[in-house]
């Protein structure tokens, strides 16, 4: 159990309408939980400038929003659109952009410089600086959040950055025995669940419609600290 109330918020992927109705009920029920959002908050969906904007609004409120592997590619294409940046792009990318009102795919590495100096202009010199810093995990307790899951083998200290962003191979092979659970997004689940220490929680939002967020309580009755829940469509 975290040391507080939590909740976990699922990959969001620029789904900006659910993000919107989530946080008007998290507002009338449960505002006394600290929201954790999970990471993968851009690409794919419609609307991720307003998923930003709202986030590092949260954030400021006390929210912690994780890094994921699509704000990182986007960071690599900040710092390297000639090269790296591509991966992005190829990814979801052009959605983030479309939504800073960037259209058309950069067909060549000075188009991709253009392009990057334009998206960083639309995002603005805080909202940069604010997804640099997110962090790879949170810690509360036994509860360790990451984006895509921990290495099963080593404890929460000793973790390294890619395998909390991207994934590691055993993750989902090996239960850890150290008695830490992982919630994770990530990897898209039919139903928000958790199984031998794996908290899921992405249920595919920007294709499904299914938000799926968990709150843990750990004063409430044994048996009632953990509930699962979708955003309303």
């Amino acid at each position: 159990m975290p040391e507080e109330p939590v909740c976990l918020l699922g990959d969001l992927h620029g789904r900006v309408d659910l993000l919107e109705r989530f946080l008007t009920l998290r507002r009338r029920h449960f505002p006394e939980h600290r929201l954790i959002s999970l990471g993968d908050a851009i690409d794919r969906g419609e609307d991720s400038a307003d998923v930003l904007r709202l986030l590092r609004a949260e954030s400021d409120q006390g929210a912690v929003c994780l890094m994921g592997n699509h704000e990182e590619m986007l960071i690599e294409f900040l710092d390297d659109p000639a090269d790296q940046g591509r991966r992005w792009l190829a990814h979801g990318g052009l959605a983030t952009l479309a939504s800073l009102g960037l259209r058309g795919l950069p067909a060549d590495a000075a188009e991709r410089l253009a392009t990057r100096e334009a998206l960083r202009e639309r995002l603005g010199a805080e909202t940069e600086a604010w997804l640099r810093a997110l962090p790879p995990l949170w810690r509360s307790g036994n509860l360790l959040a990451a984006h895509a899951g921990a290495d099963p083998d080593l404890p929460p200290e000793r973790q390294e950055r890619r395998h909390l962003v991207w994934g590691h191979r055993d993750f989902h092979r090996h239960p850890r025995g150290d008695g830490i659970c992982v919630a994770h997004g990530h990897v898209v689940v039919e139903r928000a669940h958790m199984r031998a220490g794996r908290l899921a929680l992405d249920t595919g939002a920007y294709a499904t419609g299914r938000l799926s967020y968990a709150l843990i309580d750990p004063a409430a009755a044994e048996g009632e600290r953990l509930t699962f829940a979708i955003v309303p469509r």
